[in-house]
């Protein structure tokens, strides 16, 4: 059941019924302007997120194959601290997908402005019985202070308050936190040095200062995650982020709850 964030962004995508660009410098989803190439494993829609300045009225996603476009309401204005307003979780009741197709995300706005939308794409439902499996052994924290590509996945290499012991990890839980003095929506995903099979990620929340006093008002349910055998890694090799915005966000924090398998 592991899952991939992916998304699109775009500062001016017109008003009505618009589609959306997908981000650019994506290494694992192949990407042409509006489409974004479903993995041939992926067949659900575990979570959504859409954010936009001021107007956000509804946003939708659409593939050749489905007879109807699933559509949400839940908005957050890019400058709300809490990602929260603008998440829809479906991780134990997903929507199908199909697997191998191009997906497009349209969203539904009176004004020409700044849009984020987000999608947590997997192979299954995650199920409240796989959550209350995970025994959490490790909680680490770390910081990135990468200035981001706008409407662009960019690496973020992160820098870790800790060393774990000897051992190989499963990354069990997220959260992340980003500063700009004038903020934007941001999403983040894990990127684990030499691993391109899937990448799992959160929506950001905003913080007061650079890597201080995380405005994390709900503990969204995406935070936390089943024990999936593809997103591990050994001490010796710690992860990374990828992040996308249409801001140049500065800083990044990011907390990772681990489970230690060996």
């Amino acid at each position: 059941m592991p899952f991939d964030m992916i998304g699109f962004a775009e500062a001016t995508p017109g008003t009505g019924l618009c589609g959306m660009t997908g981000a650019l410098g994506d290494a694992i989803y192949h990407t042409t302007l509006e489409d974004i190439v479903l993995k041939k494993e992926v067949n659900s829609l575990l979570g959504a997120f859409y954010a936009a300045v001021s107007t956000p009225d509804n946003y939708r996603f659409r593939q050749p194959s489905l007879m109807t476009d699933h559509q949400f309401i839940k908005s957050q204005l890019e400058t709300d601290p809490d990602p929260s307003l603008g998440y829809t979780h479906l991780f134990g009741r997903p929507l199908p997908l199909v697997a191998g197709e191009k997906l497009n995300a349209l969203s539904q706005n009176a004004t020409d402005e700044t849009t984020l939308i987000g999608a947590i794409v997997g192979n299954a439902p995650i199920t409240q019985s796989m959550l209350d499996a995970v025994r959490p052994t490790h909680s680490i924290i770390g910081d990135g202070d990468t200035t981001l590509t706008a409407m662009t996945w960019t690496h973020c290499p992160i820098t870790w308050d800790q060393d774990l012991p000897k051992g190989e990890y499963a990354i069990v839980g997220m959260k992340f936190g980003f500063y700009l003095a004038v903020p934007l929506a941001c999403l983040a995903r894990i990127v684990i040095p030499g691993n391109t099979d899937w990448r799992p990620g959160v929506p950001g929340s905003l913080m007061v200062g650079a890597h201080c006093e995380l405005e994390d008002a709900t503990h969204l349910p995406c935070h936390d995650w089943p024990l999936m055998s593809k997103v591990t890694f050994p001490h010796t090799n710690m992860p990374n982020i990828e992040c996308l915005s249409n801001a140049a966000i500065e800083d990044e924090t990011v907390e990772l709850l681990l489970q230690k398998i060996r």
